[in-house]
């Protein structure tokens, strides 16, 4: 179904037509499971996904397209079959592995799950990563792939259980090999402690992703809330760190946002716009360009539609191209203008430059302000915004950052 490495490979020309500029691919290492979340073997690819000689061939296809990848570091636990948990499954006390590991009681047994997990699932023996010797095979892991295979960073699962310590010790280690890795962390709420100068580049952004599925997906807030929760999320970091984090929509452990808008893909293409122009890096997970949907595991990972077509993928076309054009919506400060009702409208000020983004989701069309030159609108009405539409608008400024 083209989910292998091979495949992704093959797919290349379409990501790149997107305009993308970096792929994050879920674990690709030795698992007995199909998420491949339960790590059996750091040092191998799973045969479902290919060889390492197919990874050398994406990364090079990758990079000469002018793109990035990274890959996920599954750090915080391991699975139960991985070679240093058995250890300690067979020699209990006796095994030297079984500091690296948080163990009530000998023996192991998976059916008392007498050891700490992920989630209480006990396929995932939880880590103890600040064991000197677990923390230095791990920083080998990830050395390990940046050198050999030239990837260009890691995207560290549930960063927000890793211990500072071993979260320094890895940058330190990685960009000690390649100053311009990209280091990124799993959480779910504040990064504050993950992103930092002498830690991670950047966290993913869920609490972006909730306010976007309860404005633009569910209706379950109004403007004026929906403009609290994203001012809130940005007061959390300072501004450097705002423009680095990483906004998505869904992802491998959510449902598809389609599936949240009950497939009204509308309100995808809003969300869509929102995401291209809002502070951060904004992530597409792959296919909902192409309208894929599903609410549950595996719905929500069903194979990607490479040979589907869909009107939203040169929505997403647009979009990204527009974020590429315009240098204040990578860099910009962002200033909420209004919020009200069904109307959110902010912009993005940088070098003497201002955009201003304008969304209805309210019932009735409202007037549309002229701000300087259109450079995107969805809707024919130019004197109107209507129901369910956007426009974005450039304007020049000669009194620098602020207006």
């Amino acid at each position: 179904m083209g989910g292998d490495l091979a495949g992704i490979t093959e797919g290349l020309d379409y990501i790149q037509s997107l305009g993308v500029t970096c792929l994050y691919l879920t674990p690709i290492f030795r698992s007995p499971s199909n998420h491949k979340y339960d790590t059996a073997d750091y040092f191998e690819i799973d045969p479902a996904f290919g060889t390492k000689d197919d990874l050398r061939r994406l990364v090079d296809g990758v990079h000469a397209r002018g793109m990035r990848i990274i890959l996920d570091g599954v750090f915080n636990h391991c699975g139960y079959w991985w070679d240093k948990f058995q250890d300690v499954v067979r020699n209990g006390e006796a095994s030297p592995y079984r500091s690296w590991f948080f163990i009530h009681s000998y023996p192991v047994d998976a059916g008392r799950q007498n050891y700490d997990c992920v989630g209480h699932y006990k396929w995932m023996p939880k880590l103890n990563l600040a064991d000197p010797d677990a923390r230095d095979y791990f920083l080998s892991i990830g050395r390990y792939w940046l050198q050999e295979f030239h990837i260009d960073g890691w995207r560290l699962d549930v960063a927000d259980e890793l211990p500072t310590t071993f979260l320094e010790a890895f940058a330190a280690e990685m960009r000690g090999w390649k100053p311009d890795c990209i280091l990124l962390g799993e959480t779910w709420g504040d990064a504050g402690r993950l992103v930092n100068g002498n830690r991670l580049d950047s966290a993913m952004n869920y609490l972006f992703r909730d306010a976007a599925v309860a404005w633009l997906a569910k209706d379950a807030l109004p403007a004026s809330e929906f403009g609290c929760r994203l001012n809130r999320a940005l007061a959390l970091y300072p501004g450097e760190t705002n423009l680095r984090m990483y906004n998505l929509l869904d992802s491998h452990d959510t449902a598809r946002f389609l599936y949240e808008a009950g497939g009204d893909k509308a309100r995808l293409r809003l969300a869509a716009a929102l995401q291209m122009t809002f502070p951060g890096m904004p992530c597409v997970f792959y296919g909902d360009e192409k309208g894929l949907c599903g609410e549950s595991e595996p719905e929500y990972r069903r194979p990607m539609a490479w040979d589907a077509s869909s009107p939203l993928e040169e929505v997403y076309r647009r979009m990204i191209a527009l974020r590429k054009t315009h240098p204040a919506l990578r860099y910009g400060s962002f200033h909420t203008e209004l919020a009200c009702g069904g109307v959110y409208r902010y912009s993005r000020v940088w070098n003497g430059t201002k955009i201003t983004v304008a969304m209805n989701l309210g019932a009735e069309p409202v007037k549309a302000e002229k701000r300087g030159t259109l450079l995107l609108k969805k809707g024919e009405n130019r004197d109107i915004i209507g129901a369910w539409e956007y426009e974005v608008w450039e304007e020049q400024n000669d009194g620098g950052n602020d207006l």
